[in-house]
């Protein structure tokens, strides 16, 4: 009697943290700040998005609930030498009791769907994603790559993760 109550015990609780942290909640892209939670699972794929722009894990190295935010550009990191195309996109992972994890591990990839216009700059050789280095307080290049895809006329832009953090899409000024 008490393995049957333990177990439905068990069962009320991955049920109630599923639904709790398993859906997401779309937001309009005028917000200032938009944010989704995703439950992700070890060693499942991931597809970690919010409006245009995400992150995909081949197989995912944690059991918990990544984020993502996606808020407008400004002057709080700024560029002299850049001009950046997309809402910057935050991504972070956090165990379930809301620590965050401090290491990315896998391979990682952020993305970001291409417009017409960002995809004259990617043909041109003119676009990338970048990365805000907190040390540096500067935004640092990282090696991208075009995928296309059926459903998306434009392609997308995509670069491996090294850190959790901040990235954008822009191009030399």
């Amino acid at each position: 009697m008490k393995l049957k109550l333990f177990l439905i015990f068990g069962f009320v609780i991955t049920i109630g943290m599923g639904l709790a942290f398993g859906f997401y909640r779309m937001v309009y892209a005028e917000e200032e700040v938009s944010t989704s939670y995703y439950s992700i699972f070890y060693q499942e794929p991931a597809d970690v998005h919010l409006g245009k722009a995400g992150v995909f894990m081949l197989s995912s190295s944690y059991n918990a609930v990544a984020t993502i935010n996606r808020f407008d550009i400004d002057n709080t990191y700024p560029s002299d030498d850049l001009e950046f195309y997309d809402r910057w996109l935050d991504f972070g992972i956090y165990d379930y009791y809301g620590n965050p994890y401090l290491g990315l591990w896998g391979f990682n990839y952020v993305y970001f769907n291409l417009k017409y216009h960002t995809r004259q700059l990617w043909d041109a050789g003119d676009l990338n994603v970048y990365h805000w280095d907190a040390a540096r307080k500067d935004w640092i290049k990282c090696p991208s790559y075009l995928v296309e895809m059926k459903n998306l006329p434009h392609g997308r832009i995509t670069c491996v993760m090294t850190e959790f953090g901040l990235y954008g899409i822009a191009s030399g000024k």
